[in-house]
């Protein structure tokens, strides 16, 4: 689902009873303790938020997709999706579990955090020209990492640092020495 889709829902009140928007248009899922998944099984949503984790993870500058419950973030849109787009979803989950077992002989959420990261390292390889379906799964798996992400709280405050619609007495502009005219 888009996120402009997804904001229109918000807006409609679809999706009001599963998530909260706040300032700034942000989207954050309900508290973790009152969350009910609505798509994924748990060890579907536990998946994701281990492949999500390891596309974006906890780091000196901010927390990661598992803190920003970006899992849930998926859970949410799926939810909302229609059958053909569930039906990928599914599919793809289990590409990721076939693999596994290919490389490691147990089911992904089995492996250690460096086997997974192998894991999703395989699935990456041919980002830019995916051949594979578990290759174009990565890609929808990274996208909906990178929206849940950036519209959670812990996206937007903490790693992107945003501070509102505020007017700037001046722009300074970018000031990498490699971006400079």
């Amino acid at each position: 689902m888009e996120r402009r889709v997804m904001l229109k829902l918000v807006a409609a009140g679809v999706l009001a009873p599963r998530v909260n928007a706040g300032p700034q248009h942000l989207i954050s899922i309900a508290p973790q303790a009152a969350y009910t998944l609505e798509f994924f099984t748990a060890p579907q949503n536990e998946m994701l938020d281990r492949l999500s984790d390891i596309i974006i993870p906890t780091d000196e500058h901010s927390p990661g997709a598992h803190e920003a419950r970006v899992s849930h973030f998926m859970d949410v849109m799926l939810s909302e999706s229609p059958e053909d787009v569930r039906q990928a979803w599914r599919s793809g989950l289990a590409l990721v579990d076939e693999e596994s077992k290919k490389q490691f002989r147990r089911p992904f959420l089995e492996l250690s955090r460096p086997e997974q990261e192998k894991i999703v390292a395989r699935m990456a390889a041919n980002e830019k020209d995916p051949k594979s379906d578990l290759e174009r799964f990565f890609g929808r798996v990274k996208q909906m990492t990178i929206n849940g992400y950036y519209t959670s709280r812990i996206g937007i405050d903490q790693d992107l640092k945003y501070m509102g619609d505020r007017p700037l007495s001046e722009f300074p502009g970018c000031n990498h020495p490699e971006h400079q005219q």
